[in-house]
């Protein structure tokens, strides 16, 4: 009975932690690409990435395979930043995920800026930053949007914004209540999956195509 009661109570704490996840302005995440009718998918794919942690840097480009090999037309990718307490520059890093789309409002923007933090990983993880302040991985990540064509005072300027730093929380907030406590996981149509960093596009392949399959037959009229 007291193991019962400890689960009750421990549930009870979960549920009322969940209910403090303030309602977002936008649906979470940022996503790939657009169907032509600018409308989601039936399938959809949501990655929770730390754009600090090796483990997603390694995952990513196959993400972006797949994302490619099916189109926008049939997938519909969903990125969600998930900054991991132990990268200590990640939500600095998430924040410019949010400072640059608000600044372009364009998908593949977003998608190029994780690219480029992949390829800082080094110079922004702890080590090589023990010693800096937060303004000063700031300037780092402002030199890294000056080389996506995006002005440095101007992204310095948004990652002050107060709502940058609110919409990466709601987006980690939200990839809590997904469950999610490490990086990359996945989503597939609402269901979290494990799945390797090293799976290729191949790997994927065998998962989705069965689902693709499935929702085509679904939406055949009689």
């Amino acid at each position: 009975m007291t193991g019962f009661r400890c689960t009750v109570i421990f549930c009870a704490i979960i549920i009322a932690h969940a209910q403090e996840v303030p309602v977002p302005p936008r649906p979470q995440g940022y996503v790939y690409a657009y169907s032509q009718s600018n409308n989601l998918t039936d399938l959809q794919l949501d990655a929770f990435f730390d754009p600090l942690c090796p483990d997603s840097k390694q995952a990513f480009p196959t993400l972006l395979q797949v994302a490619n090999h099916y189109g926008p037309d049939v997938l519909t990718l969903r990125l969600h930043m998930f900054p991991l307490p132990y990268h200590r520059n990640s939500f600095l890093a998430s924040m410019g995920t949010e400072a640059v789309y608000q600044l372009t409002s364009s998908p593949s923007a977003v998608f190029d800026w994780v690219a480029k933090i992949y390829d800082n990983i080094y110079p922004l993880s702890n080590a090589p930053t023990k010693h800096m302040s937060e303004t000063d991985v700031t300037n780092m990540l402002g030199d890294i949007a000056a080389q996506l064509g995006i002005q440095k005072s101007q992204f310095l300027h948004k990652m002050a914004d107060a709502w940058v730093d609110m919409n990466i929380r709601m987006d980690w907030k939200y990839g809590c209540t997904r469950g999610v406590s490490g990086t990359p996981l996945y989503a597939i149509n609402g269901v979290v999956k494990v799945i390797d960093k090293a799976w290729s596009l191949t790997d994927w392949i065998g998962v989705l195509d069965p689902l693709v399959r499935k929702s085509y037959v679904f939406h055949v009229p009689n």
